[in-house]
């Protein structure tokens, strides 16, 4: 019986640990993905986003994300301004536009 009982709790223990390395797959597909979509011309890259909207952020970055809101591919770019606010742009990915501008505060 404690053979068995030992098992069962082994077998719990390993299984959030086989989630997390779904997680990680996840993440290494959905960055292939990004990096075949940058190498086919269809977004920018972050280093050519970075470029172009950097000096209209005013502030230091501490967050980017990527996502696709809408079937639109997105660069959430998070900012902290000197006055102590976080603010959160929305770029588009395929032409560097700023798209929306939110206050986290």
């Amino acid at each position: 019986m404690i053979r068995f009982v030992f098992a069962v709790l082994c077998l719990f223990a390993a299984a959030p640990a086989h989630a997390s390395d779904d997680d990680h797959d996840d993440d290494r597909k959905d960055r292939a993905g990004l990096n075949a979509a940058i190498e086919r011309g269809e977004i920018l890259s972050l280093s050519e986003i970075l470029k172009r909207v950097t000096p209209k952020l005013e502030g230091r970055i501490v967050e980017i994300e990527f996502e696709y809101e809408d079937g639109r591919p997105i660069y959430e770019i998070y900012v902290l301004r000197k006055d102590g606010r976080r603010l959160e742009f929305e770029i588009d990915a395929q032409t560097a536009r700023i798209l929306d501008l939110k206050d986290e505060d």
